[in-house]
């Protein structure tokens, strides 16, 4: 414990009276006052000056667009490496890339912890899933077990990075090269990984799908990136997506295309040409404000990071936790979560739980081919992870202070009456 560790719970067992520091879900005030947070994205009234821009440019559309192609190009030019091409948003950048690579074989392997947006895009290929176990560290795809699946039949693997977490595994990367297997790394919420991040090295990949969305680095609304060094994977583009103009500025719609409508949104575009010339400074603030509540929350009992402590480039697009149930007195399964995230949102803390079943399950064409206990760690991340979304600035060390007193203030009601604690939730709620 440390100077944010509260004491002031006094809720008898027996149905006592709370006194006016007590937990905010049963009766006191909230840690976080209301107001004190800014929710990304963080809405700024500069941010009207890039949509009037477009407005004044008289065109709402078009993927050659001058302010669409000067966001490829300062994208291209921030990552130091990679060509990028503007798509609709991370699912449509990562179904090009799966059409591109699908005449390497029918099959696709990915993580079951993963997002239904990052999946569909494999059964609208024309192409199946593999899926394989998550290590319990990072929430990201198990390498051995995913190079355990390469092989005959495997036209590439899907390496998703979750939360901002860099997802380097770079032993499923080389057996995937010497089995001609495709890397598609999908980075919608890892914008960092396409930087030099693998000991000053970049990541070993074919392609990389990255979101625009207004939940993501960015912020701007529905929008996508192909990035790769594969000029042919770039072109590509206009394959998938109907462009309705030519890149030299003809008004002419592609004799190839499949006719997906995958253009970028313009006025999604000039929001994220704006964020990217402070990109630098806010995954610098993310990561400082993870660092600052990490400290003053790592020695609460059953608590663990989903997160790499020591990653200086981690993306920190939300700051990931698990727990240990056993730790905190509470038998297996997503009880002591759920109920640790009510008690927290009590408080004013931003906790969410974002998923709760394997991928597999939110999608019905594929259900029925998995199960989940096939997936151990998947499941057991299931029942115990969840974020504090709002780590991004202007959010800074002052609310990240009101977050940690928060969660002290939780764990010593649980230290106090464990799993009990659900109980007394429920009488205060029923009297």
């Amino acid at each position: 414990m440390n100077e944010f560790a509260s004491n002031n719970l006094d809720l008898c067992e027996s149905g006592g009276h709370q006194r006016e520091r007590d937990l905010a879900l049963l009766g006191g005030e909230p840690t976080v006052p209301s107001g004190r947070i800014t929710p990304w994205p963080a809405t700024q009234t500069e941010h009207l000056d890039a949509l009037r821009e477009v407005v004044d440019s008289g065109k709402y559309h078009r993927v050659n667009h001058p302010i669409v192609a000067d966001l490829e190009q300062d994208l291209a030019t921030w990552t130091g490496k990679w060509k990028v091409r503007a798509v609709g948003s991370g699912t449509a950048a990562i179904h090009i890339e799966l059409d591109y690579f699908k005449g390497r074989g029918e099959q696709v392997v990915t993580a079951a912890l993963n997002w239904p947006g990052a999946v569909g895009p494999i059964a609208i290929s024309g192409l199946q899933p593999d899926f394989v176990d998550v290590d319990m560290n990072l929430a990201g795809i198990d390498q051995d077990a995913a190079a355990d699946r390469f092989g005959p039949g495997v036209g590439a693997v899907l390496i998703t990075h979750l939360f901002g977490n860099n997802i380097r595994v770079p032993d499923a990367r080389s057996a995937a090269r010497a089995e001609g297997i495709a890397v598609i790394d999908d980075v919608c919420q890892s914008i960092g990984a396409i930087k030099a991040i693998a000991n000053g090295a970049y990541i070993d990949t074919d392609a990389l799908a990255l979101s625009g969305n207004g939940a993501k680095h960015l912020g701007a609304g529905e929008l996508g990136f192909v990035i790769t060094e594969d000029k042919d994977l770039i072109e590509h583009v206009d394959c998938v997506s109907l462009t309705s103009s030519s890149r030299n500025g003809d008004r002419t719609f592609s004799p190839s295309s499949a006719g997906y409508n995958y253009r970028p949104n313009v006025f999604s575009s000039s929001i994220a040409k704006m964020r990217l010339s402070n990109l630098e400074t806010q995954l610098q603030i993310r990561r400082n404000n993870g660092k600052i509540l990490w400290e003053m929350i790592r020695d609460l009992s059953g608590i663990f990071p989903l997160f790499d402590p020591s990653d200086c480039n981690q993306s920190m697009l939300s700051f990931p936790l698990r727990i240990e149930p056993e730790a905190l007195g509470f038998g297996p399964g997503p009880t002591a979560r759920d109920t640790i995230v009510k008690l927290l949102q009590a408080e004013g803390v931003p906790v969410l739980i974002w998923l709760r079943k394997p991928v597999f399950e939110y999608l019905p064409n594929i259900a029925k081919d998995w199960k989940a206990a096939d997936f151990p760690n998947t499941v057991k991340l299931l029942d115990t992870m969840f974020c504090v979304s709002e780590i991004a600035p202007p959010n800074e060390a002052g609310v990240m202070e009101l977050y940690a007193e928060a969660f002290h203030r939780v764990w010593t009601a649980l230290s106090k009456f464990g799993p009990k604690i659900s109980n007394i939730m429920t009488t205060v709620w029923t009297s």
